[in-house]
């Protein structure tokens, strides 16, 4: 039974509806992931180069994130997030996929059951894609906005928290004062940026760029960069979608098998708690984060830098 509150939201969404029907047409295959978070806007720019791959053609992706998919060839429409355009499209027959993979859910910190496939796989499965897909997302910047972003010869993009985020983890949180060190540590061999909101904490001894900057001028800092320094989370995969390899901070709260790339230095604290698939609750102290130390990420950064401009590997997997 509908309620008489969303028939009257669908009564009033229709004329809406009914003019988007009548100016876009309808797609082969329309792509949303929904209200959740940027990153997983971004990781469907992999389930629609799949699809592109396979020879599908009028390819749409709704999304409140239109930056993402600029300049990209293999979406044909990008339009606003829209249920209702979405659902209407649906009963039309068109293949709408809202692939969200199991992962921790945004607004319950129970345990959730452990994925047994990278993200961007359960995506392209959802989808019903078959056969070897790439595990990385697509990010295209023009020539002008690839220049902006160099600051430095020696620069590398440094995010210290995920507290702004709109679905905090404290799980994932490694703590300022140990990016602050880091800094410290390196601040001779490296001119870091820090991208991040403004609110975050200020790393003193890096440029500061919190809250300064648009999505596609993040991306920009971070394709001119060295490397990136940042925990699990958006930042990595903008960094692999631009081809830039990335210091990960991941603790134990997920695996870097199911999230991350091959391609990055993934710190991942195998303790018998770990992966937990938890964002904020903890009966061990965190013990996988505080057991990363300075030491550890600074010299993962310098193996990292050591292999810049090498090209990247290009992780894969086969679904039946």
């Amino acid at each position: 039974m509908i309620s008489p509150s969303r028939l009257l939201r669908r009564a009033a969404a229709a004329p809406r509806v009914a003019w988007q029907l009548a100016r876009y047409g309808r797609p082969n295959r329309l792509v949303l992931f929904g209200h959740v978070s940027i990153g997983d806007d971004l990781l469907c720019t992999a389930l629609l180069h799949e699809c592109r791959r396979r020879g599908e053609n009028n390819l749409w992706m709704m999304t409140r994130h239109a930056d993402l998919f600029a300049g990209n060839p293999d979406v044909d429409r990008v339009l606003p997030l829209d249920d209702y355009h979405a659902l209407a499209l649906r009963r039309l027959g068109v293949s709408v996929v809202q692939p969200y993979y199991v992962g921790m859910k945004p607004d319950d910190d129970a345990p959730s059951p452990a994925p047994r496939e990278h993200f961007i796989a359960q995506m392209c499965r959802l989808a019903g894609l078959t056969g070897e897909i790439s595990l990385r997302p697509y990010l295209h910047l023009t020539a002008a906005e690839r220049a902006s972003g160099r600051l430095s010869p020696r620069q590398v993009v440094i995010h210290s928290t995920g507290r702004s985020t709109k679905f905090f983890s404290a799980n994932k949180e490694w703590f300022s004062a140990r990016f602050q060190a880091v800094v410290h540590q390196l601040h001779d061999r490296f001119d870091f940026v820090q991208l991040g909101a403004a609110a975050d904490p200020l790393l003193e001894g890096a440029r500061d760029l919190r809250g300064r900057t648009t999505l596609r001028e993040s991306a920009a800092l971070v394709a001119a960069s060295r490397a990136v320094v940042c925990q699990e989370g958006f930042l990595m995969h903008l960094a692999r979608a631009v081809d830039v390899r990335a210091v990960v901070i991941y603790g134990g709260a997920l695996h870097p098998a199911i999230s991350g790339y091959a391609t990055n230095e993934n710190l991942f604290t195998p303790v018998p708690c770990a992966p937990c698939w938890q964002r904020n609750r903890c009966d061990f102290a965190r013990c996988c984060m505080t057991a990363i130390s300075v030491e550890d990420v600074a010299a993962a950064l310098l193996r990292t830098d050591a292999l810049h401009g090498e090209t990247l590997s290009l992780d894969s997997v086969s679904l039946a």
